[in-house]
């Protein structure tokens, strides 16, 4: 009898601790929160303060300690244990007009490394907080796919998706008594059926915040283009105007590390007013060996399906790899991983109503077959943001913050900057005014900006005379080599290991590629460093030393056309255009080595007398950059169209600089 008075007593205290299901589903809310509010940062031990608003003050408790769980979890020492971090919880109905309170709060939260503060209703935080956060989090109540996930860890069985349903939006606390360990469904729905009983009061959900939509987001170029496009469709398939056939059912998002194709694919499902279903195949390889990477997969899509119409993203979609490139012990497995995700997008029972949406920073390594017509088949990008994106994406994160200066000027000293860049350096200058306890000022965002470097009169001619090089060859050979001029930039501020201007084409679809294209593509590569040599004797670094720059990619070119395209000397098959196949046979092979080294000098003798046969277009070109910076298609169309001869132009380009003093000025690098 004692003992039994002892068990009753000890599962009485248990009840008071915050109940286990309520916390994985807390725990869900506040990592899926912090992610789709861009603050993934907190879960990994950086400094933060953040804010959540939650949807029910009777659900605190829970919250405050799934945010324990959570921080302590993410200490990186032992020693430091709970002095690591910091979660408050205030129920203040308005803020205290005593000063002093809340600089105290205030004090103290700024004394810990990380802060979680919960408030039932915004006006909880003081101004002097507000100031202070990284950033204000509404929690969202939730949805389906996280109550039946903690349902079924709970349960240790599958929960019927109606009984799922029918208690969405009940508190916290409540369902912790709708489930229970070991319990099947049937007395579930009679708990559900008394709880409902309990009166509206204790049901009042609060609406989530709204997050951002695709008109929100700035620098998104196309992406954000199609992404509208396919929310004015998905309207009208779920009226039936539409059928399912007709909308783009597969897209794949690329570009630069850091601008935002998770964010994009996010903002894509809030447009189109559908869930989204975020994976990767580094997350499905984490269930285990490869028949439970294959069942996570198929679990993925299979959920997908059931909440049609949805989004199903997938990120770094080029891990899985090339069939083509695939060799060694694990080409086997990668096959089949691949072989099984192509079924996926197909879709035996079809996938109607679910767009896959896969993200990829090297989209040249993904398997051709994931991007055939009907799978991955539309291929958006998403740019480096421009000068005004970057202003809207500076707007975005101040949050209001700043509203009444101009920022135009750390938007240009942010030249070249992702749009994670730029978010960092709010966040640093956010950081700055909170550890010295003031509202941000604009120094305190120049102070967290890249560190750039100013080139002397002479490197910034330099780079002038390149980039005219690329812009003027690449006008005159832009039909041959079917690529259309974009844009001409030059930088008097460079990072430290930028390059001091870029000039960018876009290929012409439907041309010729033959021969004559190829050996124009590379001719247009090598006239940056010929042109450097028709004015200045000899060419600099700027014309090497990366992946991306233009020596290494005229020789790709080159030697290609070599050994895999029958444009060479020989008609013979050797190898796949693959960079890595292609530059390692070239670096094994002298006589190929020595054909691909002929072709490269004979274009860029051939861009060099390009330069000479227009250099009094040539030299406006080059003026225009020193003066403005950049040069558009039409400046350089309207300037190279008017071109002609001049006896000497080394004189006129490089005025009282002379060629020697100009070419012993380094540090920058070219870009075609």
């Amino acid at each position: 009898m004692n003992n039994s008075f002892r068990l009753r007593r000890m599962r009485m205290m248990d009840d008071r601790r915050a109940p286990e299901f309520a916390k994985i589903v807390a725990r869900c809310l506040i990592v899926r929160a912090l992610r789709r509010a861009s603050l993934r940062y907190a879960l990994y031990g950086q400094p933060c303060m953040i804010a959540f608003v939650l949807p029910l003050a009777s659900d605190a408790d829970i919250f405050v300690e799934a945010a324990q769980d959570i921080l302590r979890s993410r200490c990186r020492s032992r020693d430091r244990g709970a002095a690591d971090y910091k979660v408050v919880y205030w129920n203040k109905p308005k803020p205290v007009r005593k000063p002093s309170v809340p600089d105290t709060n205030l004090r103290e939260m700024l004394a810990e490394n990380r802060v979680f503060v919960f408030v039932s209703e915004m006006e909880s935080l003081s101004p002097s907080v507000r100031s202070a956060l990284d950033g204000i989090v509404e929690m969202a109540t939730p949805d389906n796919d996280v109550l039946k996930m903690a349902a079924r860890a709970i349960t240790k069985r599958t929960v019927p998706d109606d009984v799922i349903s029918a208690v969405a939006g009940e508190p916290l606390s409540l369902l912790n008594e709708v489930f229970k360990p070991n319990r099947d469904p049937a007395p579930i729905v009679r708990r559900l059926a008394r709880a409902r009983d309990v009166g509206p009061d204790q049901r009042h959900i609060r609406s989530a915040v709204e997050q951002p939509t695709l008109d929100d987001l700035h620098g998104l170029g196309e992406a954000a283009v199609w992404g509208r496009e396919l929310a004015k469709d998905l309207a009208d398939f779920r009226e039936g105007l539409l059928p399912w056939a007709d909308v783009d059912r597969g897209v794949l998002v690329s570009g630069p590390t850091g601008t935002g194709k998770t964010t994009f694919a996010q903002a894509l499902a809030r447009t189109c007013n559908v869930p989204i279903h975020i994976h990767s195949l580094a997350r499905w390889q984490a269930r285990g060996y490869l028949n439970d990477l294959l069942k996570a997969m198929r679990a993925a899509f299979d959920e997908a399906r059931k909440a049609a119409p949805c989004v199903l993203f997938v990120d770094e979609v080029d891990s899985f790899g090339d069939r083509e490139t695939l060799d060694g012990k694990n080409e086997q497995y990668c096959r089949e991983v691949i072989n099984a995700f192509l079924e996926c997008l197909d879709g035996i029972e079809g996938r109607e109503g679910v767009v896959v949406v896969g993200a990829s920073n090297l989209p040249g390594k993904i398997d051709k077959a994931i991007l055939r017509p009907g799978r991955l088949g539309k291929h958006v990008r998403i740019p480096l943001p421009d000068a005004e994106a970057r202003i809207g994406i500076l707007r975005h994160h101040l949050r209001g913050e700043l509203a009444s200066e101009d920022i135009k000027a750390v938007a240009i000293r942010l030249e070249g900057a992702s749009g994670a860049v730029i978010e960092q350096a709010v966040r640093d200058a956010r950081r700055k005014a909170r550890s010295e306890r003031r509202p941000m000022v604009i120094a305190d965002l120049q102070h967290g900006l890249p560190i750039r470097i100013v080139q002397s009169e002479r490197a910034f001619l330099r780079a002038c005379v390149h980039e005219a090089g690329h812009a003027v060859v690449g006008h005159l050979l832009g039909i041959e080599s079917g690529s259309r001029l974009v844009e001409t930039q030059v930088f008097r501020e460079v990072l430290q290991d930028g390059s001091g201007g870029k000039t960018a084409f876009c290929h012409m679809p439907g041309l010729d590629r033959g021969k004559a294209a190829y050996l124009a593509q590379i001719t247009i590569l090598l006239a940056g460093i010929a042109a450097e040599n028709a004015i200045f004797g000899h060419h600099a670094e700027g014309g090497g030393g990366e992946d991306d720059s233009d020596l290494h990619q005229a020789t790709l070119i080159a030697a290609t056309m070599e050994i895999s395209l029958g444009l060479g000397e020989s008609l013979v098959y050797l190898s796949s255009r693959h960079p890595a196949a292609v530059l390692s046979r070239v670096r094994l092979d002298a006589p190929l080595r020595h054909r691909v080294s002929k072709v490269l000098t004979e274009c860029f003798e051939r861009a060099k007398a390009l330069v000479g046969e227009r250099a009094t277009s040539f030299n406006a070109v080059v003026r225009v950059l020193q003066e403005n910076g950049h040069a558009s298609a039409h400046d350089i169309e309207r300037l190279v169209g008017a071109g002609g001869n001049t006896s000497d132009f080394r004189q006129s380009v490089t005025g009282s600089v002379t060629a020697d003093e100009a070419s012993s000025d380094r540090g920058f690098r070219g870009s075609g």
